[in-house]
Protein backbone atom coordinates (compact mmCIF):
# COMPACT_ATOMS: atom_id res chain seq x y z
CA UNK A 1 0.00 0.00 0.00
CA UNK A 2 2.68 2.55 1.05
CA UNK A 3 4.59 1.76 -2.40
CA UNK A 4 1.06 2.20 -4.34
CA UNK A 5 0.04 5.13 -2.80
CA UNK A 6 3.86 6.78 -3.01
CA UNK A 7 3.28 5.60 -7.01
CA UNK A 8 0.05 7.72 -7.06
CA UNK A 9 1.84 10.83 -5.29
CA UNK A 10 4.78 10.20 -7.63
CA UNK A 11 2.36 10.11 -10.66
CA UNK A 12 -0.19 12.66 -9.36
CA UNK A 13 2.89 14.77 -9.10
CA UNK A 14 3.97 14.09 -12.39
CA UNK A 15 0.94 14.69 -14.07
CA UNK A 16 0.59 18.23 -11.88
CA UNK A 17 3.56 18.62 -12.94
CA UNK A 18 2.61 18.06 -16.87
CA UNK A 19 -0.77 20.13 -16.61
CA UNK A 20 1.39 23.03 -14.78
CA UNK A 21 3.86 22.74 -17.52
CA UNK A 22 1.37 22.60 -20.27
CA UNK A 23 -0.49 25.62 -18.70
CA UNK A 24 2.89 28.01 -18.50
CA UNK A 25 3.63 27.17 -21.85
CA UNK A 26 0.21 28.18 -23.32
CA UNK A 27 0.51 31.37 -20.74
CA UNK A 28 3.66 31.70 -22.40
CA UNK A 29 2.75 31.49 -25.65
CA UNK A 30 -0.22 33.36 -25.00
CA UNK A 31 1.57 36.34 -23.62
CA UNK A 32 3.74 36.35 -26.59
CA UNK A 33 1.43 36.47 -29.14
CA UNK A 34 -0.54 39.16 -27.00
CA UNK A 35 2.62 41.01 -26.71
CA UNK A 36 2.84 41.02 -30.10
CA UNK A 37 -0.08 42.36 -31.01
CA UNK A 38 0.46 45.03 -28.52
CA UNK A 39 3.11 46.36 -29.61
CA UNK A 40 2.11 46.50 -33.02
CA UNK A 41 -1.23 48.21 -32.44
CA UNK A 42 1.14 50.99 -30.24
CA UNK A 43 2.93 51.56 -32.99
CA UNK A 44 0.36 52.17 -35.42
CA UNK A 45 -1.49 54.19 -33.19
CA UNK A 46 1.69 56.71 -32.30
CA UNK A 47 2.46 56.87 -35.91
CA UNK A 48 -1.05 58.29 -36.41
CA UNK A 49 -0.75 60.30 -33.61
CA UNK A 50 2.44 61.76 -35.17
CA UNK A 51 1.36 62.29 -38.50
CA UNK A 52 -1.92 64.20 -37.18
CA UNK A 53 0.91 66.02 -34.62
CA UNK A 54 2.72 67.08 -38.21
CA UNK A 55 -0.16 67.80 -40.08
CA UNK A 56 -1.62 70.33 -37.69
CA UNK A 57 1.26 71.65 -36.81
CA UNK A 58 2.10 73.06 -40.58
CA UNK A 59 -1.40 73.94 -41.12
CA UNK A 60 -1.30 76.11 -38.34
CA UNK A 61 1.65 78.02 -39.08
CA UNK A 62 0.37 77.66 -42.72
CA UNK A 63 -2.49 79.65 -41.15
CA UNK A 64 -0.41 82.02 -38.84
CA UNK A 65 0.96 83.08 -42.42
CA UNK A 66 -2.43 84.32 -43.74
CA UNK A 67 -2.76 86.23 -40.13
CA UNK A 68 0.53 87.59 -40.72
CA UNK A 69 -0.45 89.19 -44.22
CA UNK A 70 -3.76 90.20 -42.86
CA UNK A 71 -2.51 92.08 -40.09
CA UNK A 72 0.56 94.06 -42.15
CA UNK A 73 -1.96 94.76 -44.73
CA UNK A 74 -4.46 96.52 -41.72
CA UNK A 75 -1.60 98.02 -40.36
CA UNK A 76 -0.18 99.60 -43.80
CA UNK A 77 -4.31 100.45 -44.04
CA UNK A 78 -4.21 102.57 -41.02
CA UNK A 79 -0.93 104.06 -42.13
CA UNK A 80 -2.50 105.31 -45.36
CA UNK A 81 -5.55 106.86 -43.47
CA UNK A 82 -3.35 108.83 -41.60
CA UNK A 83 -1.13 109.92 -45.20
CA UNK A 84 -3.86 110.90 -46.73
CA UNK A 85 -4.43 113.32 -43.79
CA UNK A 86 -1.35 114.81 -43.40
CA UNK A 87 -1.08 115.18 -47.36
CA UNK A 88 -4.42 116.81 -48.09
CA UNK A 89 -3.91 119.45 -46.07
CA UNK A 90 -0.69 120.52 -48.03
CA UNK A 91 -1.90 120.08 -51.23
CA UNK A 92 -2.95 123.56 -51.58
CA UNK A 93 1.10 124.62 -51.99
CA UNK A 94 2.91 125.28 -54.93
CA UNK A 95 4.00 122.77 -57.42
CA UNK A 96 7.22 122.63 -56.46
CA UNK A 97 6.88 123.44 -52.46
CA UNK A 98 4.39 120.42 -52.44
CA UNK A 99 7.02 118.08 -54.13
CA UNK A 100 9.74 119.08 -51.47
CA UNK A 101 7.04 118.47 -48.67
CA UNK A 102 6.40 114.75 -50.45
CA UNK A 103 10.05 114.01 -50.42
CA UNK A 104 10.38 115.39 -46.84
CA UNK A 105 7.45 113.19 -45.81
CA UNK A 106 8.30 109.88 -47.02
CA UNK A 107 11.77 109.96 -46.83
CA UNK A 108 12.21 111.46 -43.21
CA UNK A 109 8.86 109.60 -41.56
CA UNK A 110 9.87 106.06 -40.76
CA UNK A 111 6.34 104.04 -41.83
CA UNK A 112 6.68 105.50 -45.16
CA UNK A 113 10.18 105.00 -46.19
CA UNK A 114 8.98 101.94 -48.20
CA UNK A 115 6.68 103.52 -49.97
CA UNK A 116 5.83 103.76 -53.59
CA UNK A 117 4.70 107.94 -54.20
CA UNK A 118 3.77 109.44 -57.99
CA UNK A 119 3.17 113.27 -57.55
CA UNK A 120 1.52 113.70 -61.30
CA UNK A 121 1.41 117.70 -62.47
CA UNK A 122 -1.53 117.29 -65.03
CA UNK A 123 -0.26 120.96 -66.44
CA UNK A 124 2.62 119.45 -67.43
CA UNK A 125 1.28 115.85 -67.83
CA UNK A 126 4.37 114.01 -65.94
CA UNK A 127 5.41 112.91 -62.76
CA UNK A 128 7.05 115.69 -61.05
CA UNK A 129 8.05 113.39 -57.95
CA UNK A 130 8.46 109.50 -58.36
CA UNK A 131 10.76 107.96 -55.50
CA UNK A 132 10.78 104.34 -56.98
CA UNK A 133 10.69 105.26 -60.82
CA UNK A 134 6.79 103.79 -61.38
CA UNK A 135 5.42 106.58 -63.68
CA UNK A 136 4.72 105.73 -67.68
CA UNK A 137 4.91 108.23 -70.40
CA UNK A 138 0.97 108.94 -69.24
CA UNK A 139 -1.16 108.77 -66.57
CA UNK A 140 -3.11 105.88 -67.76
CA UNK A 141 -1.04 103.55 -67.19
CA UNK A 142 0.78 104.47 -64.68
CA UNK A 143 -2.37 104.39 -62.74
CA UNK A 144 -2.63 100.77 -64.17
CA UNK A 145 0.73 99.60 -63.54
CA UNK A 146 0.46 100.77 -59.77
CA UNK A 147 -3.07 99.48 -58.68
CA UNK A 148 -1.57 96.03 -60.33
CA UNK A 149 1.25 96.48 -57.56
CA UNK A 150 0.37 98.24 -54.73
CA UNK A 151 -1.57 96.13 -51.87
CA UNK A 152 -3.08 99.40 -50.19
CA UNK A 153 -3.23 102.97 -51.83
CA UNK A 154 -4.73 106.31 -51.72
CA UNK A 155 -4.96 108.71 -54.73
CA UNK A 156 -5.66 112.60 -54.30
CA UNK A 157 -6.31 115.09 -56.71
CA UNK A 158 -6.89 118.90 -56.10
CA UNK A 159 -6.65 121.29 -59.39
CA UNK A 160 -3.95 120.26 -61.08
CA UNK A 161 -2.53 117.53 -58.67
CA UNK A 162 -3.07 114.13 -58.42
CA UNK A 163 -1.30 112.25 -55.86
CA UNK A 164 -1.00 108.12 -55.48
CA UNK A 165 0.63 106.73 -52.63
CA UNK A 166 0.79 103.17 -51.28
CA UNK A 167 3.26 99.83 -50.30
CA UNK A 168 3.81 97.58 -52.85
CA UNK A 169 2.54 93.67 -52.29
CA UNK A 170 5.88 92.46 -52.38
CA UNK A 171 6.81 94.56 -49.91
CA UNK A 172 4.35 93.42 -47.79
CA UNK A 173 4.95 89.68 -48.17
CA UNK A 174 8.67 90.35 -48.21
CA UNK A 175 8.07 91.56 -44.22
CA UNK A 176 5.83 88.64 -43.96
CA UNK A 177 8.33 86.17 -45.30
CA UNK A 178 11.06 87.64 -43.21
CA UNK A 179 9.06 87.70 -39.85
CA UNK A 180 7.52 84.03 -40.21
CA UNK A 181 11.31 82.61 -41.44
CA UNK A 182 12.60 83.81 -38.02
CA UNK A 183 9.47 82.20 -36.05
CA UNK A 184 10.43 79.08 -37.97
CA UNK A 185 13.61 79.01 -36.94
CA UNK A 186 12.97 79.39 -33.09
CA UNK A 187 10.61 76.64 -32.96
CA UNK A 188 11.44 73.96 -30.70
CA UNK A 189 9.82 70.49 -30.21
CA UNK A 190 10.74 67.92 -27.63
CA UNK A 191 11.28 65.22 -30.02
CA UNK A 192 14.31 66.34 -32.03
CA UNK A 193 11.88 67.42 -34.81
CA UNK A 194 11.92 70.71 -36.72
CA UNK A 195 9.96 72.80 -39.84
CA UNK A 196 11.47 74.01 -42.74
CA UNK A 197 10.69 75.60 -45.83
CA UNK A 198 11.62 75.54 -49.61
CA UNK A 199 10.48 77.70 -52.35
CA UNK A 200 9.83 76.26 -55.83
CA UNK A 201 10.82 77.90 -59.02
CA UNK A 202 10.03 75.44 -61.37
CA UNK A 203 7.19 73.17 -60.75
CA UNK A 204 8.49 71.13 -63.39
CA UNK A 205 11.64 69.93 -61.26
CA UNK A 206 14.98 69.21 -62.50
CA UNK A 207 17.97 71.10 -61.34
CA UNK A 208 17.79 74.33 -59.42
CA UNK A 209 14.01 73.67 -59.87
CA UNK A 210 13.73 75.11 -55.93
CA UNK A 211 15.49 77.29 -52.59
CA UNK A 212 15.99 76.35 -49.32
CA UNK A 213 14.61 79.13 -47.38
CA UNK A 214 14.74 77.78 -43.69
CA UNK A 215 16.43 74.63 -42.20
CA UNK A 216 17.02 75.04 -38.21
CA UNK A 217 18.64 71.31 -39.14
CA UNK A 218 21.36 72.66 -42.02
CA UNK A 219 21.19 76.48 -41.49
CA UNK A 220 24.79 76.87 -43.69
CA UNK A 221 22.81 75.80 -46.22
CA UNK A 222 20.01 77.89 -46.32
CA UNK A 223 19.97 80.07 -50.35
CA UNK A 224 20.99 76.80 -51.72
CA UNK A 225 19.21 75.59 -54.89
CA UNK A 226 17.61 72.24 -55.00
CA UNK A 227 17.37 69.38 -57.74
CA UNK A 228 14.65 67.03 -58.26
CA UNK A 229 17.41 64.57 -58.87
CA UNK A 230 19.04 64.39 -55.12
CA UNK A 231 19.06 61.24 -53.27
CA UNK A 232 19.52 60.09 -50.18
CA UNK A 233 21.54 57.43 -48.51
CA UNK A 234 19.36 54.45 -49.87
CA UNK A 235 18.58 55.90 -53.79
CA UNK A 236 15.39 57.53 -52.71
CA UNK A 237 14.78 60.80 -54.53
CA UNK A 238 12.68 63.13 -51.99
CA UNK A 239 12.47 66.17 -53.46
CA UNK A 240 10.79 64.56 -56.30
CA UNK A 241 8.39 62.54 -54.50
CA UNK A 242 8.02 66.06 -52.43
CA UNK A 243 7.15 67.76 -55.64
CA UNK A 244 5.08 65.62 -57.20
CA UNK A 245 2.65 65.17 -54.62
CA UNK A 246 2.27 68.99 -54.08
CA UNK A 247 1.43 69.40 -57.84
CA UNK A 248 -1.16 66.47 -57.47
CA UNK A 249 -2.62 67.48 -54.25
CA UNK A 250 -1.16 70.06 -52.41
CA UNK A 251 0.09 68.20 -49.63
CA UNK A 252 1.40 64.27 -48.76
CA UNK A 253 3.43 62.18 -46.39
CA UNK A 254 6.15 60.69 -47.24
CA UNK A 255 9.31 59.22 -46.03
CA UNK A 256 12.73 58.94 -46.83
CA UNK A 257 16.72 59.01 -45.34
CA UNK A 258 18.21 62.04 -43.52
CA UNK A 259 20.83 63.73 -40.76
CA UNK A 260 19.02 64.03 -37.68
CA UNK A 261 18.83 67.26 -35.47
CA UNK A 262 22.43 68.36 -33.83
CA UNK A 263 24.00 64.69 -35.18
CA UNK A 264 25.53 62.77 -37.86
CA UNK A 265 23.34 59.71 -37.45
CA UNK A 266 21.28 59.58 -40.53
CA UNK A 267 17.73 57.78 -40.09
CA UNK A 268 14.57 57.23 -41.79
CA UNK A 269 11.90 60.29 -41.49
CA UNK A 270 8.81 60.49 -42.05
CA UNK A 271 7.31 63.99 -43.32
CA UNK A 272 4.33 66.34 -44.46
CA UNK A 273 4.77 68.72 -46.68
CA UNK A 274 2.09 71.48 -47.69
CA UNK A 275 2.48 73.89 -50.02
CA UNK A 276 1.96 77.53 -49.64
CA UNK A 277 0.74 78.65 -53.24
CA UNK A 278 0.70 82.23 -52.68
CA UNK A 279 4.64 82.27 -51.87
CA UNK A 280 5.30 79.08 -53.96
CA UNK A 281 6.44 78.02 -50.44
CA UNK A 282 6.62 73.92 -49.03
CA UNK A 283 6.11 74.13 -45.22
CA UNK A 284 7.35 70.68 -44.09
CA UNK A 285 7.82 69.47 -40.85
CA UNK A 286 9.14 65.40 -39.78
CA UNK A 287 9.73 62.90 -36.90
CA UNK A 288 12.26 60.46 -37.09
CA UNK A 289 11.15 56.84 -36.85
CA UNK A 290 13.91 55.63 -35.15
CA UNK A 291 12.59 57.36 -31.97
CA UNK A 292 9.35 55.88 -32.47
CA UNK A 293 11.08 52.45 -32.13
CA UNK A 294 12.76 53.24 -29.26
CA UNK A 295 9.67 54.35 -27.67
CA UNK A 296 7.60 51.06 -28.47
CA UNK A 297 10.94 48.86 -27.82
CA UNK A 298 11.12 50.60 -24.74
CA UNK A 299 7.59 49.55 -23.95
CA UNK A 300 8.20 45.81 -24.81
CA UNK A 301 11.10 45.69 -22.50
CA UNK A 302 8.49 47.21 -19.96
CA UNK A 303 6.00 44.72 -20.72
CA UNK A 304 8.50 41.82 -20.72
CA UNK A 305 9.53 42.56 -17.16
CA UNK A 306 6.05 42.34 -15.59
CA UNK A 307 5.59 39.40 -17.72
CA UNK A 308 8.68 38.00 -15.56
CA UNK A 309 7.42 38.79 -12.55
CA UNK A 310 3.83 37.13 -12.94
CA UNK A 311 5.64 33.95 -14.14
CA UNK A 312 7.58 33.86 -10.78
CA UNK A 313 4.29 33.31 -9.36
CA UNK A 314 2.27 31.82 -11.42
CA UNK A 315 3.00 28.05 -9.97
CA UNK A 316 1.08 29.33 -6.87
CA UNK A 317 -1.04 31.63 -8.56
CA UNK A 318 -1.51 30.52 -12.10
CA UNK A 319 -4.96 31.42 -12.57
CA UNK A 320 -5.33 34.47 -10.89
CA UNK A 321 -2.28 35.53 -12.53
CA UNK A 322 -3.51 34.59 -15.80
CA UNK A 323 -6.62 36.96 -16.01
CA UNK A 324 -4.78 39.70 -14.00
CA UNK A 325 -2.09 39.61 -16.54
CA UNK A 326 -4.29 40.46 -19.52
CA UNK A 327 -6.36 43.17 -17.57
CA UNK A 328 -3.17 44.71 -16.53
CA UNK A 329 -1.78 45.11 -19.47
CA UNK A 330 -4.79 46.34 -21.06
CA UNK A 331 -4.82 49.03 -18.52
CA UNK A 332 -1.57 49.52 -19.23
CA UNK A 333 -1.91 50.28 -22.62
CA UNK A 334 -4.75 51.92 -22.08
CA UNK A 335 -3.53 54.47 -19.82
CA UNK A 336 -0.25 54.75 -21.82
CA UNK A 337 -2.23 55.55 -25.05
CA UNK A 338 -4.62 57.94 -22.95
CA UNK A 339 -1.47 60.03 -21.57
CA UNK A 340 0.44 59.94 -25.14
CA UNK A 341 -3.18 61.26 -26.54
CA UNK A 342 -3.36 64.02 -24.13
CA UNK A 343 -0.07 64.93 -24.06
CA UNK A 344 0.19 65.49 -27.91
CA UNK A 345 -3.28 66.82 -28.32
CA UNK A 346 -2.38 69.32 -25.51
CA UNK A 347 1.25 70.29 -28.04
CA UNK A 348 -1.48 70.71 -30.83
CA UNK A 349 -4.10 72.73 -28.64
CA UNK A 350 -1.40 75.22 -27.38
CA UNK A 351 0.50 77.87 -28.43
CA UNK A 352 3.90 77.23 -27.80
CA UNK A 353 5.22 80.72 -26.87
CA UNK A 354 2.53 82.06 -24.56
CA UNK A 355 1.02 78.63 -23.36
CA UNK A 356 -2.16 80.32 -24.22
CA UNK A 357 -5.03 77.92 -26.47
CA UNK A 358 -3.81 78.84 -30.39
CA UNK A 359 -6.26 79.75 -33.21
CA UNK A 360 -7.03 76.27 -33.66
CA UNK A 361 -8.08 75.67 -29.77
CA UNK A 362 -10.09 78.72 -30.14
CA UNK A 363 -12.29 77.62 -32.84
CA UNK A 364 -13.32 74.33 -31.36
CA UNK A 365 -13.98 76.23 -28.13
CA UNK A 366 -16.35 79.26 -29.74
CA UNK A 367 -17.72 76.40 -31.87
CA UNK A 368 -18.94 74.21 -28.33
CA UNK A 369 -19.98 77.84 -26.80
CA UNK A 370 -22.09 78.44 -29.51
CA UNK A 371 -23.40 75.33 -29.51
CA UNK A 372 -24.68 75.63 -26.10
CA UNK A 373 -25.81 79.26 -26.55
CA UNK A 374 -28.26 77.85 -29.33
CA UNK A 375 -29.76 75.11 -26.66
CA UNK A 376 -29.54 77.20 -23.25
CA UNK A 377 -29.59 81.18 -24.44
CA UNK A 378 -26.20 81.92 -22.71
CA UNK A 379 -23.48 83.68 -24.09
CA UNK A 380 -20.16 84.10 -22.85
CA UNK A 381 -18.52 87.33 -22.92
CA UNK A 382 -15.97 87.48 -26.28
CA UNK A 383 -13.33 89.71 -25.34
CA UNK A 384 -10.81 90.48 -28.43
CA UNK A 385 -7.47 92.55 -27.51
CA UNK A 386 -4.28 93.82 -29.12
CA UNK A 387 -1.13 94.96 -27.67
CA UNK A 388 -1.23 98.78 -28.63
CA UNK A 389 1.46 100.07 -30.85
CA UNK A 390 2.92 96.64 -30.45
CA UNK A 391 4.98 96.64 -34.00
CA UNK A 392 6.71 99.77 -32.66
CA UNK A 393 7.71 97.56 -29.80
CA UNK A 394 8.98 95.06 -31.71
CA UNK A 395 11.09 97.46 -33.88
CA UNK A 396 12.35 99.36 -30.97
CA UNK A 397 13.11 96.34 -28.46
CA UNK A 398 13.50 93.76 -30.83
CA UNK A 399 11.52 90.63 -31.29
CA UNK A 400 12.43 89.13 -28.37
CA UNK A 401 11.28 91.80 -26.05
CA UNK A 402 8.12 91.33 -28.13
CA UNK A 403 7.38 88.20 -27.28
CA UNK A 404 8.40 88.75 -23.23
CA UNK A 405 5.64 91.49 -23.46
CA UNK A 406 2.98 88.91 -24.67
CA UNK A 407 3.76 86.11 -21.98
CA UNK A 408 3.74 89.01 -19.38
CA UNK A 409 0.24 89.90 -20.84
CA UNK A 410 -1.33 86.41 -20.77
CA UNK A 411 -0.11 85.52 -17.46
CA UNK A 412 -1.28 88.46 -15.95
CA UNK A 413 -4.70 87.44 -17.44
CA UNK A 414 -4.29 83.88 -16.42
CA UNK A 415 -4.08 85.16 -13.03
CA UNK A 416 -7.53 86.88 -12.95
CA UNK A 417 -9.94 84.49 -15.23
CA UNK A 418 -11.21 81.31 -14.09
CA UNK A 419 -10.51 78.07 -14.44
CA UNK A 420 -13.57 77.64 -16.89
CA UNK A 421 -12.46 80.71 -18.88
CA UNK A 422 -10.37 80.22 -22.10
CA UNK A 423 -7.81 82.60 -23.06
CA UNK A 424 -6.61 82.06 -26.79
CA UNK A 425 -3.78 83.32 -28.98
CA UNK A 426 -5.94 84.13 -32.24
CA UNK A 427 -2.69 85.65 -34.15
CA UNK A 428 0.45 87.88 -34.04
CA UNK A 429 -0.95 90.39 -31.39
CA UNK A 430 -4.50 89.32 -31.19
CA UNK A 431 -6.12 87.35 -28.42
CA UNK A 432 -9.60 86.11 -27.40
CA UNK A 433 -10.81 85.44 -23.97
CA UNK A 434 -13.56 83.56 -23.83
CA UNK A 435 -15.44 84.34 -20.29
CA UNK A 436 -18.39 82.02 -19.24
CA UNK A 437 -21.15 83.19 -17.28
CA UNK A 438 -19.89 86.80 -17.74
CA UNK A 439 -22.91 89.25 -17.68
CA UNK A 440 -23.09 92.21 -20.27
CA UNK A 441 -23.97 94.89 -17.23
CA UNK A 442 -20.36 93.56 -15.35
CA UNK A 443 -18.05 93.22 -18.66
CA UNK A 444 -16.76 97.42 -19.25
CA UNK A 445 -16.10 96.73 -15.16
CA UNK A 446 -14.00 93.90 -15.85
CA UNK A 447 -12.54 94.98 -19.30
CA UNK A 448 -10.98 98.12 -17.25
CA UNK A 449 -9.82 96.50 -14.08
CA UNK A 450 -8.26 93.72 -16.87
CA UNK A 451 -6.53 97.50 -18.47
CA UNK A 452 -5.58 98.92 -15.43
CA UNK A 453 -3.61 95.61 -14.40
CA UNK A 454 -2.05 95.15 -17.88
CA UNK A 455 -0.81 98.80 -17.52
CA UNK A 456 0.77 98.94 -14.51
CA UNK A 457 3.15 96.24 -15.92
CA UNK A 458 7.04 97.25 -16.15
CA UNK A 459 8.92 95.32 -18.31
CA UNK A 460 12.52 96.19 -18.80
CA UNK A 461 14.24 96.16 -21.95
CA UNK A 462 17.67 97.98 -23.06
CA UNK A 463 17.55 100.06 -19.75
CA UNK A 464 13.95 101.36 -20.14
CA UNK A 465 10.66 100.75 -18.74
CA UNK A 466 7.70 99.23 -21.05
CA UNK A 467 4.08 99.64 -19.92
CA UNK A 468 2.10 98.07 -22.55
CA UNK A 469 -1.64 98.72 -23.07
CA UNK A 470 -4.31 97.37 -24.44
CA UNK A 471 -7.42 97.79 -26.92
CA UNK A 472 -10.25 95.66 -26.00
CA UNK A 473 -13.45 95.00 -27.70
CA UNK A 474 -16.56 92.48 -25.95
CA UNK A 475 -19.41 91.09 -27.88
CA UNK A 476 -21.55 88.49 -26.84
CA UNK A 477 -23.92 86.01 -29.03
CA UNK A 478 -27.48 87.67 -29.92
CA UNK A 479 -29.72 85.74 -31.66
CA UNK A 480 -29.92 86.41 -35.12
CA UNK A 481 -26.38 84.95 -35.18
CA UNK A 482 -25.59 82.31 -37.61
CA UNK A 483 -21.96 81.04 -35.87
CA UNK A 484 -19.80 82.66 -33.39
CA UNK A 485 -18.48 84.25 -36.38
CA UNK A 486 -21.37 87.35 -35.90
CA UNK A 487 -19.77 87.86 -32.58
CA UNK A 488 -16.41 88.06 -33.40
CA UNK A 489 -16.66 90.40 -36.24
CA UNK A 490 -18.86 92.34 -33.32
CA UNK A 491 -15.97 92.18 -31.00
CA UNK A 492 -13.38 93.23 -33.81
CA UNK A 493 -15.33 96.21 -34.68
CA UNK A 494 -15.64 97.22 -30.73
CA UNK A 495 -11.45 96.75 -31.07
CA UNK A 496 -11.42 98.98 -33.51
CA UNK A 497 -13.31 101.73 -31.50
CA UNK A 498 -11.12 101.25 -28.89
CA UNK A 499 -8.24 101.88 -31.41
CA UNK A 500 -9.52 105.21 -33.13
CA UNK A 501 -11.08 106.80 -29.70
CA UNK A 502 -7.23 106.62 -28.35
CA UNK A 503 -6.09 103.27 -27.71
CA UNK A 504 -6.19 101.95 -23.68
CA UNK A 505 -9.56 101.76 -23.85
CA UNK A 506 -12.88 98.83 -23.51
CA UNK A 507 -16.16 99.51 -25.96
CA UNK A 508 -18.93 96.70 -25.58
CA UNK A 509 -20.92 95.35 -28.41
CA UNK A 510 -25.00 95.37 -26.93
Amino acid sequence: MPKIKRSYTIVTIIIMGIICSAMILFFLFSLSEMSHIYIGKTEETILELKKDFLKDTVSNLIAEIDNQRKAEADLMEKFTVRAAADIGDKMSLKSSEFSDFLKDYFNNTSEFKHWTVVYWDWKENKAIYDNLNMSEDSWEPTLQRLQDELAVYRILSQGDKTVLFGVKKSYLDDLVKAEFSKVVRNLEFNDGSYVWINEIINYEGGENYAIRKVHPNLPDTEGMYLSTDMTDTKGNHPYMTELQGIKKDGELYFSYYFKELDSDEISRKLTYAKLYKEFDWVVAMGIYQDDIKSYVDQTNLESKKLASKLTIVLVSMFIIILFLSYFVVLAIEKLHHRHSRRQLESEVNQDPMTKAGNRRSGTNELSRAFRAYKRNGDSPGIMMFDVDCFKNINDTYGHAVGDMVLIEIVNVINGVVRSSDKVIRWGGDEFLVIFYGLQPRNAMGFGTKMLSLISALNIEAKGEVISPTLSVGVAFFQEGDTDFSDALKRADQSLYQSKTNGRNQVHIDL
